[in-house]
């Protein structure tokens, strides 16, 4: 039913006899003033003298008064009054009106159109028995009885009575479906709040992709059902991006983030199909967090099928991303661990995609590479290492090296380079190599490196308190990019040299050619700020990589380091000599000195006095020697080269 008006008091009077019509339109044309009427109404509303000095509601009530004369055609001004949206509130019904239906028959159609129309029955004392009405229509609660002849008065008491009523119950029911609808839209708008909060406890924010929870859920879903499944497997490609700090410190947070969300997208697509026929696969791709996404595929009836989609996603990612004007290819190395019926539970196989993942960066990034069993004794291994490097330097374990630094036309030693070493209870002497990836991945980088630069410093400070350690030479120490990175490396170099009285000059920093030119911002500043403070910065393995001289002048080296490699192959060709030698005369050009590393024969040092570089280092002069040896070379003040070395 539409909406009906307020205050409807619209009736409809049901009788077959005219006069009677006749008799309820002057009972219902205007408000009756009989005295009766005036006390009920001081009675239900006010005293008297109230009532006679002010207007009473009463005068507004007007009737809307209709007429039928028939049921049936009650019946249709009921139905015609219902669909103009102004239907009847109330109904007075003569009991016999021949030759068509009788008023309890009438009022059984009217309610079956109009189930809260109000009914007054019109009854002689000759016709039914109010009992047997009230027993066939049920509802006495809109049912009145009025005796004929009857009381203008009543009449009017009656009308007024029952629009009222009316008019209050659908007040009331207007009331209650607001309330209904506003309850309903709460509720509503209740059960998508908590969709959505279910929705982003289980999604990563940024991506959109399924987080570690909602991927862990999964992964153990996926064994469970290769265990029921018999002749299945499910499969995790664990993916870590192998350029992403490097954009990320060098664009920016805002410019990563924008190329993580590129990368979901690439990985939304890729997993759709699990071979080149297109069928569709039964997998997600998740992101756990920084730069690292999995991607599960399950119901797998092969698990070569695995590898497929790794494959395509690697080739996916080495597509060239457009971002701020430049093409950034971030490139990924993808470990592959198939789940099978043996596996104990999910954590244990996004632990061995993890280790095939690692497997796959340390062979040269971007590269796919499958589980096995020797990867997890491998970390095994890591982990008891990890474990053992804390506290080493406490327990004595850690010692360092010097290795001088000579030159080249004099055999004048003018410094020495600190090398670390680790005395492994179990495994014995340990390189740098082998332990320095594990502090760098495990956090223990700073620590360890704040131990070398005291233990440098003070080892700087004795030999210059000796007189052995002159202006112009130095100790060199390794950086490396995380510690570069690190906002207390000024502050542990400082401490140091404040706690031994030593200029900064006596120190020098040596850094990887890679660290520097894929290095940020933040990067080059602290390699400035070490600078500002008197240190010599030496680029390291220069040559490995892939800078150029000129840009050198963009940062602040003071010494190039040609790598051992060039060094080793000038001898035998001709296009090594000649980038050494290019090397040399364009950081001369520069103003920047070279040292060449790696110099173990007579061969190698003619040739680099030949070309003119600077300073040397090599088994040609010394091994890296403990402190007390290294005391003593420098007391010398010279090697001369051991040229008995092969030629």
């Amino acid at each position: 039913m539409n909406q009906v008006p307020s205050n409807n008091r619209r009736i409809l009077i049901v009788d077959d006899d005219a006069s009677v019509h006749h008799a309820y339109t002057r009972a219902l044309a205007h408000r009756q003033t009989e005295t009766d009427v005036d006390a009920m109404e001081d009675a239900l509303f006010g005293d008297g003298e109230a009532s006679g000095k002010q207007t009473s509601h009463l005068d507004d009530v007007k009737f809307e008064v209709d007429h039928a004369y028939q049921g049936q055609e009650a019946l249709a001004k009921l139905e015609d009054a219902i669909k103009q949206g102004h239907p009847y509130v109330a109904a007075f019904v003569d009991m016999r009106m021949p030759p068509g239906w009788d008023g309890v028959e009438t009022i059984e159609q009217m309610w079956r159109v109009h189930p809260s129309l109000q009914v007054t029955v019109c009854s002689a004392y000759s016709d039914y028995k109010w009992n047997d009405i009230v027993k066939r229509l049920q509802k006495a609660d809109q049912l009145l009885l009025l005796r004929k002849p009857f009381d203008p008065v009543e009449v009017w008491q009656i009308a007024l009575s029952m629009t009222e009523k009316w008019n209050l119950s659908q007040l009331y029911l207007m009331q209650l479906k607001t309330a209904n609808d506003q309850l309903a839209r709460e509720l509503g708008e209740r059960k998508r709040a908590e969709a959505r909060a279910r929705h982003d406890a289980m999604h990563d924010a940024l991506t959109g992709l399924p987080n570690r929870a909602l991927l862990t859920d999964r992964v153990e879903q996926a064994i469970q059902w290769v265990r029921r499944k018999s002749g299945t497997c499910c499969a995790v490609i664990f993916l870590d991006l192998d350029n992403f700090k490097i954009i990320n410190d060098s664009l920016g947070h805002k410019a990563g983030d924008i190329v993580l969300c590129h990368v979901a997208d690439r990985l939304r697509e890729a997993v759709r199909t699990t071979d080149t026929l297109g069928r569709p696969a039964d997998g997600i791709a998740a992101r756990l967090g920084g730069d690292e996404f999995v991607i599960l595929l399950e119901e797998l009836t092969d698990p070569q099928q695995a590898t497929v989609v790794a494959t395509r996603m690697r080739d996916v990612l080495s597509n060239p991303i457009v971002l701020e004007g430049r093409q950034i290819i971030v490139g990924g190395s993808l470990g592959i661990a198939i789940g099978t019926a043996k596996h104990e539970s999910g954590d244990a196989l996004l632990r061995e995609a993890d280790t095939a993942m690692y497997r796959a960066k340390f062979s040269g990034k971007s590269r796919v590479c499958v589980f096995d069993q020797k990867m997890h004794e491998a970390v095994l291994a890591r982990l008891s290492l990890e474990t053992d490097m804390r506290g080493a330097e406490t327990r004595g374990e850690f010692h360092l090296a010097y290795q001088p630094v000579v030159k080249l036309a004099t055999g004048e030693i003018v410094g020495f380079e600190a090398l670390l070493r680790w005395n492994h209870p179990q495994r014995g002497a340990m390189l740098p190599e082998a332990f320095i990836p594990i502090a760098e991945e495990s956090g223990q980088i700073s620590r360890l490196g704040a131990w070398v630069v005291e233990q440098v410093a003070e080892v700087a400070a004795e030999w210059r308190a000796k007189g052995l350690l002159r202006d112009h030479m130095s100790l060199s120490l390794n950086v490396s990019r995380l510690q570069l990175l690190d906002e207390q490396l000024m502050e542990t170099v400082t401490k140091s040299l404040t706690r031994h009285n030593l200029p900064g000059k006596f120190l020098a920093f040596e850094v990887t050619e890679n660290a520097v030119m894929q290095g940020s911002k933040d990067v080059v500043s602290m390699l400035r700020k070490l600078r500002d403070m008197g240190s010599d910065v030496l680029m390291d393995d220069f040559g490995t990589g892939h800078s150029s001289l000129s840009c050198l002048h963009k940062f602040p080296i003071s010494v190039l380091k040609i790598d051992r490699s060039f060094v080793d192959t000038m001898r035998s060709s001709s296009d090594y000599a000649a980038v050494v030698q290019a090397i040399v005369v364009l950081a001369h050009n520069l103003r920047t000195k070279v040292i060449a590393e790696g110099i173990e024969t007579a061969a190698h040092l003619t040739q680099l006095q030949t070309l003119d570089c600077d300073f040397g280092q090599g088994f040609i002069f010394s091994h890296a020697v403990p402190r007390a040896q290294a005391e003593a070379l420098l007391a010398k003040g010279t090697i001369k080269p051991d040229m008995r070395q092969a030629a």
